[in-house]
């Protein structure tokens, strides 16, 4: 729930209207810090569990108000368009609804933390793609580790990270051990490292990775699930940690999906999630295991017809290659060491070309 307190009508109607769009309820528009105060103490239920968003301009307010209201409400953030001496933890006015959502959710994450984007885009050497799987046993870590491998055999520095906290596999996959290093993750081939998230590294995930974006080419991210991405977007629990960071401040977050039924039912069920959900990071599509002849056809047309409506970065199809994913399993190796001559190879290689320019 949101309580707003904020004089200028414009800038209060698009706070309250961007975040009533992604879900919140607004529950109060104060028009001055009397009308706001009297609300608190009427309501003090509804007022304990409201995010309060303030501007300096509001009549009568002051460091002292806003003090004795943070007693009141679950947390309190403020916006102006100049600073302000008096008030020292305001944030810029967002330009856009996404700039705004962000700044919203990292607030309501880890409030104690400046939501100023830990990491600067503009700057960073690093391109960072997320892999989120659109249900389950759609290849999401299998593209993602050997993603990462290609980017790394084209020159780039590359580090994975194995972000999906309900399977962790990528050190299994490719029978690694001891992932955990001093610097945050650990170099197994020439331009080739790994990170894997646990609870201990999600406190300090800000920090990581402004250290990683600084220091690779490339970041590619296994996700896993991303069923229930608005719901983990305003979760606290560190399990939803990178996956808001991925959403805020990625480049891409690619989608997997595989063609079946209820592959395709839970990709529905994402992308209007995604249609209602704004995040920073531009969306991809692909499509796994894609069938032959007119079934394929088929199967690429429907998938079209879901994801085209986002208007993607760009939307992909692998077709299926079982022999070539069960050889690399067999070997725990990545499939350019087993059949770099495959088709799913060849797949994830043309990937990764378009990506290290």
């Amino acid at each position: 729930m949101v309580i707003t307190a904020i004089s200028d009508a414009q800038f209060e109607g698009f706070v309250s209207g961007t975040l009533f769009a992604q879900g919140w309820s607004v529950v109060f528009r104060a028009i001055d810090t009397e009308a706001l105060e009297r609300y608190c103490l009427s309501n003090p239920e509804q007022a304990a569990s409201s995010l309060l968003i303030f501007s300096p301009d509001l009549p009568g307010i002051s460091t002292d108000v806003i003090r004795h209201l943070s007693s009141k409400v679950k947390q309190v953030v403020g916006f102006s368009l100049k600073t302000n001496p008096e008030f020292m933890d305001l944030h810029p006015n967002p330009a856009t609804a996404t700039d705004l959502v962000s700044i919203v959710r990292g607030f309501i994450r880890a409030p104690m933390l400046r939501q100023v984007s830990a990491v600067n885009r503009a700057n960073r050497r690093a391109h960072v793609m997320a892999v989120g799987s659109a249900g389950s046993d759609t290849g999401c870590t299998t593209i993602a580790l050997n993603l990462a491998m290609e980017l790394s055999v084209l020159g780039k520095s590359t580090l994975l990270i194995d972000a999906n906290f309900r399977a962790p596999s990528i050190a299994a996959l490719i029978a690694i051990r001891n992932v955990q290093s001093e610097s945050g993750w650990r170099t197994i081939a020439p331009q080739l490292a790994i990170a894997e998230i646990t609870q201990q590294e999600a406190v300090t995930i800000d920090q990581l990775m402004e250290s990683a974006t600084q220091s690779f080419d490339n970041i590619v991210i296994d996700l896993g699930s991303i069923s229930g991405l608005s719901n983990r977007l305003t979760d606290r629990r560190w399990t939803s940690t990178m996956t808001t960071w991925s959403c805020d401040q990625g480049d891409e977050l690619m989608v997997i999906a595989r063609p079946d039924l209820l592959g395709i039912h839970r990709l529905e069920q994402v992308c209007g999630l995604l249609e209602k959900t704004s995040i920073r990071s531009a969306l991809s599509f692909t499509l796994n295991m894609r069938s032959q002849g007119k079934k394929g056809a088929d199967e690429e047309a429907h998938f079209l017809a879901i994801t085209t409506r986002l208007r993607p970065l760009c939307v992909r199809v692998i077709n299926r290659d079982v022999r070539a994913a069960s050889k690399a399993l067999e070997e725990k190796a990545t499939l350019i060491e087993v059949n770099m001559r495959s088709a799913l190879r060849k797949s994830i290689a043309t990937m990764a070309s378009e990506l290290k320019g």
